[in-house]
């Protein structure tokens, strides 16, 4: 399952949208602010300089569904057509940079490989969506969590081995994109502390104790003590 690649992007643009301008300048989110509605224009995209967000869709009934979580590195409001499809706001302190959709086009005139990887984006992004897909459809509780786990994890070179990890979805938040109660996540979660196979030291971080094991969880092997 592919959450969205990731690369670090601290105070400068990421190599394939240097020279693209970016009129909006920099924006700090503070939690749960939000940066863009569903039904808003789709004005430009937004690249993530530090912190984490969430696009989820709202139900008529008031369920949620989380569809995906982006981090340092990534563009959000990429694919969504003339508005955006869904809303939009951030997990915790989060800084963004505004790309008008404008400056994109007219870079791309001037540099034809942007093209080439904004496709290799909307690929990704298709990707993701098809992962997601079989997991709520196909995969049970343990396989959804762990398949999570062992994603966010695999976002950070050498985060697998020992090594303190954030986790700064909350537990409610992992429910709504696995399409599990959070009651649900909770028990396995805790579950997967007592095998041995994570590590719960804080809130808002985790810690691979067993990678091998947690892959083995992830592809259905549920037989694993």
């Amino acid at each position: 399952m592919q959450l969205s690649p990731i690369a670090s992007a601290h105070d400068t643009q990421t190599p394939w949208m240097g020279g693209v301008a970016s009129n909006g300048g920099v924006r700090v989110l503070d939690a749960h602010e939000v940066l863009f509605r569903e039904g808003d224009e789709t004005s430009g995209f937004y690249e993530v300089l530090s912190g984490a967000l969430r696009a989820y869709k709202i139900f008529s009934d008031g369920r949620r569904q989380i569809v995906s979580f982006a981090f340092a590195g990534d563009i959000v409001g990429f694919g969504h057509g003339e508005a955006y499809r869904f809303d939009c706001d951030a997990l915790g302190t989060t800084r963004v940079r505004a790309v008008p959709k404008s400056s994109l086009l007219r870079a791309m005139r001037e540099r034809p490989e942007l093209g080439e990887k904004l496709l290799e984006l909307a690929g990704g992004q298709v990707a993701t969506m098809q992962d997601l897909s079989i997991l709520l459809c196909r995969k049970s509780a343990m396989e959804r969590i762990a398949t999570f786990l062992m994603t966010m994890a695999m976002r950070h070179p050498g985060g697998t081995a020992g090594q303190v990890l954030p986790l700064p979805m909350c537990r409610v938040d992992i429910a709504d994109y696995l399409g599990l109660t959070i009651e649900t996540v909770s028990r396995n979660m805790t579950r997967l502390r007592a095998m041995g196979v994570i590590d719960l030291p804080t809130r808002g971080s985790f810690v691979v104790r067993d990678l091998e094991r947690l892959r083995e969880l992830a592809d259905g092997d549920e037989t694993v003590h």
